[in-house]
C-alpha cells in the first residue's frame, strides 16, 4: 500500500465513523445555532454591518466544540479494542495520524462552509469588506486546524473520550488567553513570548485583514507540532 492510499483508507474510514455516529450532527447543529446567533445579533441588533465581531465570536466557540469533535479520534479505538488492529495493518504511524486528522479537519471545513449563508444577508442590505472576510475566515480556517491538531493529539494520551475533550478544552482556553498576560509581564521579551503564543492576537489579525506571514506560520507550527508528538506517541505504543 503506497502512502496516499494508506492515508486515504483511514480517511474513508473516519468520515464513516463520523457520519454512522450523532457527534458529526450533533457538532455542527450546535456551532450553526452558535454561529447564527451571533450573527443576528451583531448584525441586526447592534447595527454592525461586518463579520468582525461574528468571527471573533466564532473562535471562541470554537475552542469549546473542537474538542468533541476530537475526542474520539483515538480514544474511541482505545475502548473498542481495534486500535491494536489498527497498528498491525501495513500502515505507517503518521498515516493513521493523518488519515485521522484529515478526516476531523473535513467536517470542520464543512461545518465552516455552512456559515457561509450568513453573508448573503450580508451584502444583501450592508457594504461589507470582501478582503477582510476573506482574511478572516483563512485564519479561522488556520485556527480550527490547529485546535483539531491539539484535541487529536490528546485523544491519543488517554482511553476515555471525555477527559481528553476535558483536558482539551482548557488548554485550548489557555492559548486563547495567554495573551492578557502581556500586561503583567516586565519584560519586553515575556511580552513578545506572551504575544506570540496567544491564539486571538494572531486570529485578530487576521479578522482586520492582516495577512502577516507569522500568524500564518504560528498556526502551522502548533499543527506540525502536534501531529508530530501524536505521531511519536503512538509510535512508543507500537
Amino acid at each position: 500500500m503506497n502512502t496516499l492510499d494508506g492515508v486515504r483508507a483511514v480517511y474513508a474510514k473516519e468520515m464513516l465513523g463520523y457520519f454512522r455516529s450523532p457527534i458529526a450532527y450533533f457538532v455542527i447543529a450546535v456551532f450553526l445555532l452558535g454561529t447564527g446567533y451571533f450573527f443576528t445579533y451583531n448584525i441586526f441588533l447592534t447595527g454592525i454591518g461586518t463579520m468582525d465581531s461574528t468571527l471573533q465570536n466564532m473562535g471562541i466557540l470554537l475552542l469549546i466544540i473542537s474538542p468533541v469533535l476530537t475526542m474520539r479520534l483515538f480514544s474511541a479505538e482505545y475502548n473498542a479494542r481495534t486500535m491494536e488492529l489498527l497498528m498491525t495493518l501495513p500502515l505507517q504511524t503518521w498515516q493513521v495520524v493523518l488519515g485521522k486528522y484529515f478526516g476531523a479537519v473535513s467536517i470542520f471545513l464543512l461545518m465552516t462552509a455552512a456559515t457561509w449563508i450568513n453573508l448573503v444577508p450580508l451584502y444583501l442590505f450592508g457594504t461589507p469588506q470582501t478582503l477582510n472576510i476573506i482574511s478572516g475566515y483563512l485564519g479561522f480556517i488556520l485556527l480550527g486546524m490547529a485546535c483539531i491538531a491539539i484535541g487529536q493529539l490528546f485523544s491519543a494520551l488517554t482511553e476515555n473520550q471525555i477527559v481528553a475533550a476535558l483536558i482539551t478544552i482548557p488548554v485550548l482556553l489557555g492559548f486563547w488567553f495567554v495573551g492578557h498576560l502581556q500586561s503583567l509581564q516586565s519584560s519586553l521579551l515575556l511580552r513578545d513570548l506572551v504575544a506570540h503564543l496567544s491564539f486571538a492576537l494572531h486570529f485578530a489579525d487576521f479578522i482586520r485583514g492582516l495577512l502577516r506571514s507569522e500568524g500564518i506560520t504560528f498556526f502551522f507550527a502548533v499543527i506540525a507540532c502536534a501531529l508530530t508528538l501524536n505521531t511519536g506517541y503512538l509510535q512508543l505504543r507500537r
